[in-house]
């Protein structure tokens, strides 16, 4: 007999309790390695998941930057119109004194005054 076929002899020659008992760890380290690989898995999603949630965080912080800068140019928009309404009120009022100050006169009132002197010449046309 050779040293091959008396291991495999041995091998067989195993008693029935013994084989069920390394059937047994064998699968039991069948079921040890895959929930292993599972829970690897579970670790990787998870990673992956709180990746994303901290680039939706990163993502939530910027547009939260951006509203505010918004909000501020709004202000300053709003702080702009007013200061622009305020100065229109003054130029309005500028512009109707000018208006009324330089105000030209009017066909009636030219031909009112050439009228008085018209009346005048003749007065005097009539006395000599």
């Amino acid at each position: 007999m050779s040293f091959a076929s008396a291991g495999t002899a041995q091998e067989l020659s195993f008693p029935l309790v013994d084989s069920q008992k390394i059937l047994r760890n064998e699968k039991e380290c069948d079921i040890d390695r895959r929930e292993l690989e599972l829970r690897r898995q579970q670790d990787a999603l998870k990673d992956q998941r709180i990746a994303n949630l901290e680039k939706e965080l990163d993502l939530a912080k910027q547009e939260i930057v951006l509203k505010d800068k918004i909000s501020e140019i709004k202000d300053m928009e709003i702080v702009a119109t007013r200061r622009a309404l305020m100065d229109m009120t003054q130029v309005a009022d500028r512009s109707l004194k000018l208006a009324e100050t330089s105000k030209p006169k009017s066909n009636w009132e030219l031909l009112g005054a050439f009228g008085l002197v018209a009346i005048i010449v003749t007065v005097i046309a009539a006395a000599f």
